[in-house]
């Protein structure tokens, strides 16, 4: 339990109704999409860096922790505060403090949800990169802190690709700026990229400059069907190792198919096992090339149909099947471990076959979609009951998929990052000496550990 004296202290720096203490009004900051839930000793409301600071200093004096909070639209329970912390909540820090097109680049506050910065930027013709599917709930913070992308990151990258700058408080209270308001720069060590993907464990995010890009202004739209998975996989390479970059190129395996069957009566033919969405962004005056470069790159490979939309009506038709999965998912019960891996598309064909032997083994219905050009696959293991979830059974299933993806080359996160829940996998993957680089990395901008303690790495 927080001492009172530290509550009174919060509310010398913020306005009273900013500053949460009891249970019931705190109890809806302790989980994030993990479902996992932990009681926050108290939630503060911050608008300001100067008030960050203050905290800050004030919880490196008397080793309280802090939990630094979006939106909590995260998997791992990354927002999820350890026993005895605090909570931070960043959803007051909404301002878009400047639009520069001429450099194209914005500057923003972590608090703003990356849908509202699209559309400000839309009005200017402008977008930025990434596009998660939580785009309408999640913050530019939280985007920032996983690395989250969406579909169109195979052309327009993640995060990570698209920050020129930050600033944030370390551990000790201190504020710190990284980066440029250039495309090149190469003065010290790159902290923003290092920054980037950290999951709040190296300091907490006060403003992001972000680079913005101009629209094209037309985009074509290309449903493939598939009657194997070897099939699209290959397809899948040949799209990827020709010159035009798909907008997006998603992925949906045969289980899915039979589940948006279920919500969107026969889309697919019976005969699909597999299907590709793919889409091209252009200026309209060269769009059709484009497009008939990529149809005859698609016509050198076996596939099933293809559908190409025409207009608006015809492209929501076929994006309403892709985004018809996750309420088919719901439809099944709310019972299911949402596993975000990656590999390089060369393997996707053994990964997507051993997933189905996977499978079978553990007696686990696995669904697979995801963003096929970057070889990251949502891999959806689904349960009757919360026992089944919990069971013995469905954690050697998940170790198991886990080892796969790591023969294969892969990584056990694409984009959800690692959080609590996938904590104890992580030498799986990077090397003692590697993770203990990295710890003393997390040192040297947080020696308490009192920022977002006992995650990640």
């Amino acid at each position: 339990m927080l001492d009172k004296k530290h509550i009174n202290f919060f509310k010398k720096i913020l306005p009273n109704d900013f500053v949460l203490s009891e249970p019931g009004d705190c109890w809806a900051y302790g989980y994030d999409n993990s479902k996992m839930h932990v009681l926050p000793e108290c939630v503060l409301f911050v608008q300001n860096k100067f008030q960050i600071k203050d905290i800050v200093d004030y919880c490196y004096e008397k080793n309280i922790s802090i939990t630094t909070r979006g939106r909590g639209t995260g998997n791992t329970g990354g927002s999820v505060p350890i026993e005895n912390s605090i909570v931070l909540s960043m959803e007051k820090m909404q301002k878009i403090i400047k639009v520069d097109l001429d450099n194209r680049l914005a500057i923003v506050e972590p608090g703003v949800i990356n849908k509202t910065l699209q559309n400000t930027l839309e009005k200017y013709n402008f977008f930025w990169g990434p596009d998660p599917s939580s785009q309408e709930y999640s913050t530019i913070g939280g985007n920032i802190a996983n690395n989250s992308a969406g579909p169109r990151a195979i052309k327009y990258g993640t995060p990570r690709d698209n920050i020129l700058g930050l600033e944030f408080i370390s551990g000790t209270g201190e504020i710190h700026k990284t980066g440029v308001k250039t495309s090149k720069g190469v003065v010290g060590l790159d902290l923003t990229r290092i920054f980037t993907g950290s999951e709040g464990i190296l300091g907490i995010l006060t403003e992001a400059t972000l680079k913005i890009l101009p629209k094209n202004n037309s985009i074509k739209t290309i449903e493939i069907t598939f009657e194997s998975i070897s099939d699209a996989t290959n397809m899948i390479i040949s799209l990827m190792t020709q010159p035009i970059t798909p907008y997006k190129l998603e992925f949906i395996d045969e289980e899915s198919i039979k589940l948006i069957n279920n919500m969107k009566k026969d889309h697919y033919n019976k005969e699909s096992k597999s299907a590709i969405l793919l889409e091209l962004d252009g200026e309209e005056e060269y769009i059709e090339i484009i497009s008939k470069k990529i149809i005859n790159t698609i016509k050198k490979n076996n596939y099933k149909n293809l559908t190409i939309a025409n207009n608006k009506d015809e492209i929501e038709s076929l994006w309403s099947a892709r985004k018809s999965l996750s309420p088919a998912l719901r439809e099944i019960g709310g019972y299911k471990i949402n596993e975000d891996i990656a590999v390089p598309i060369s393997n996707l064909t053994n990964l997507l076959n051993d997933l189905k032997i996977i499978s079978k083994k553990y007696n686990i219905k696995i669904v697979n979609f995801g963003h096929a050009g970057n070889g990251n696959i949502h891999v959806n293991l689904l349960f009757d009951s919360e026992n089944e979830k919990n069971s013995t059974n469905s954690k050697k299933c998940l170790e198991e998929i886990f080892d796969l993806t790591i023969k294969l080359d892969g990584t056990i996160s694409g984009e959800h990052g690692i959080g609590i829940i996938k904590k104890k996998y992580i030498e799986k993957e990077i090397q003692n000496e590697t993770l203990n680089l990295m710890k003393n990395i997390k040192k040297q901008f947080d020696p308490k550990n009192i920022l977002n303690p006992n995650k990640t790495i």
